[in-house]
């Protein structure tokens, strides 16, 4: 089964002979989708550290359950919903432990590629260019519950659909749209304060 088609890799390819136990296969999905599983672990965790420990978790998840994926969904809606997981399960291992702790936020740059913690488009949050005012964004965003938080960052950074996101959380399209609307309202309010004394 070939791996490349006239668009690039046929991912439905890599994902067969990764289940196969080809480890290039698995390597070029990795690769693909790593920057996507950090980032997002990052905002969900705000902390850089356990975010890299997380991504690694995810694909040693992804490795052992790879067969189980079945195409009824989009692989990367697949992954979401393990590294949404992971975050989960992690944040109330830190909590319960009194051991979670936001490090400073900065851009992960490996090689040539760098990786911003800016969303990839002009969102009602594009005020927020530079470094200081994203860390009180992630402050704010951290200090959210766990739920509106996870659902701001699928849609407005990770620029999922409504209907992945009802796919990665287990619930309703209905559930997705009113969340997003109540969570997106708190944290504007919540960022009123940094937002207007900018803009003096």
């Amino acid at each position: 089964m070939p791996l490349h088609n006239g668009n690039g890799y046929d991912e439905s390819a890599l994902i067969a002979r990764a289940v196969e136990g080809d480890h290039d296969a698995f390597t070029i999905i990795m690769k693909q989708y790593k920057d996507r599983v950090f980032n997002t672990a990052l905002r969900l965790l705000g902390n850089y550290a356990i975010a890299e420990e997380l991504t690694q978790d995810v694909f040693i998840t992804v490795f052992r359950k790879l067969h189980t994926f079945k195409g009824e969904a989009k692989f990367s809606t697949w992954l979401y919903r393990i590294t949404v997981n992971h975050s989960k399960n992690r944040i109330g291992y830190l909590a319960r432990r009194a051991h979670y702790r936001r490090d400073e936020l900065m851009e992960y740059t490996q090689g040539d590629e760098s990786i911003s913690l800016i969303p990839r488009t002009e969102r009602p949050d594009d005020r927020v260019g530079d470094r200081e005012m994203m860390a009180h964004l992630m402050d704010r965003l951290t200090a959210m519950k766990k739920r509106d938080r996870e659902i701001i960052i699928l849609k407005d950074f990770e620029e999922l659909s409504y209907e992945e996101i009802a796919s990665v959380l287990n619930i309703q399209l209905g559930t997705v749209k009113s969340r997003l609307s109540r969570a997106r309202r708190q944290l504007k309010e919540a960022m009123k304060d940094i937002l207007e004394s900018d803009s003096d």
